[in-house]
């Protein structure tokens, strides 16, 4: 039976894809909706972090429904800078990715889940679904630098070893962004008092295997490269909005609730040392996002 909580979530899954899906057919002003998404999000994503310091059940209520609108949020903000088709191609090459990669690994016996798996039984539906705003968050961003300092995305014009190196380079950035973020969401999520999966094998940081951090470097690398070559490839008549500045600043925001949400989980298991590895490995990221949305937006003002 489906709880109470399951069921707001999903309406406000579904709430999002209709919105996206007929935002142009009723002349819906989607970026009002994207905000209020944004809004909703940071709420629950605030309360849901409060609920980790206070006892206060209105916070543990709130944050209950953080991730479904984190995904709401998402999906809105995708359908806005790419367009509903190529949203819909993006998430389900990071679904597909994120799930077999999550399946293979349990498979061949790496970890194994302690929480209720609804893949084949051995993945959580959330799980390959958190790889999708996770990788859309690390191709953003990617972009972000690449827009910030003069740079654009790669076309078919260009030179092929500079395509391709611009590709690559840009990917693996992406990559970089995903395993950063895990450097604190691994150590504590199965810390004992967490325990949300196990590995087999005790690895040397903090337990966790050096090849968990390939394996992330390697899934959101391949994505965003393989969505990548298909925008050179696509029609230059294929639905696209550019991001505006507020749209980046967005998910800097994102990034940094990720950040917050895990060193908070990490000063409650009294695990300060993850705290100083998460500052040390996201917050550049961060910084260096909002130096070049400062350099973007000064150079749109020029332009105007």
């Amino acid at each position: 039976m489906i709880s109470l909580g399951l069921l707001i979530g999903l309406l406000i899954i579904i709430a999002a894809i209709l919105i996206a899906a007929l935002s142009k057919p009723l002349n819906l002003h989607k970026n009002f909706y994207i905000k209020l998404f944004f809004v909703l999000f940071l709420l629950s994503s605030i309360s849901e972090i409060l609920s980790y310091l206070t006892s206060l059940s209105i916070f543990s209520i709130a944050g209950s429904m953080s991730f479904f609108f984190t995904v709401a949020f998402v999906l809105l903000h995708s359908s806005e800078v790419l367009g509903n088709r190529k949203t819909a191609i993006f998430f389900i090459i990071a679904f597909l990715f994120g799930l077999i990669s999550e399946l293979l690994s349990v498979i061949y016996g790496l970890y194994y889940y302690t929480i209720p798996s609804f893949f084949f039984g051995m993945v959580p539906l959330a799980t390959p679904i958190s790889w999708v705003f996770i990788i859309y968050v690390s191709y953003i961003l990617a972009d972000l630098f690449l827009f910030g300092f003069g740079g654009e995305k790669p076309k078919k014009t260009d030179n092929l070893w500079f395509l391709l190196g611009l590709l690559i380079l840009t990917s693996s950035i992406s990559g970089l962004i995903a395993v950063n973020l895990d450097m604190i969401l691994d150590p504590i999520s199965i810390s004992p008092n967490v325990a949300q999966w196990v590995y087999s094998t005790v690895g040397p940081y903090f337990g966790v295997p050096i090849s968990n951090f390939v394996g992330w470097f390697l899934v959101t690398t391949l994505v965003v490269f393989i969505f990548r070559c298909y925008e050179v490839l696509s029609s230059s008549k294929d639905f696209k909005i550019e991001l505006n500045t507020y749209s980046y600043l967005y998910i800097i925001v994102v990034y940094l609730i990720y950040f917050l949400f895990n060193a908070v989980k990490a000063f409650n298991l009294g695990r300060i040392e993850y705290i100083l590895i998460g500052t040390t490995t996201m917050m550049p990221f961060i910084l260096i996002g909002l130096l070049a949305l400062i350099l973007y937006k000064k150079r749109e003002d020029m332009i105007r």
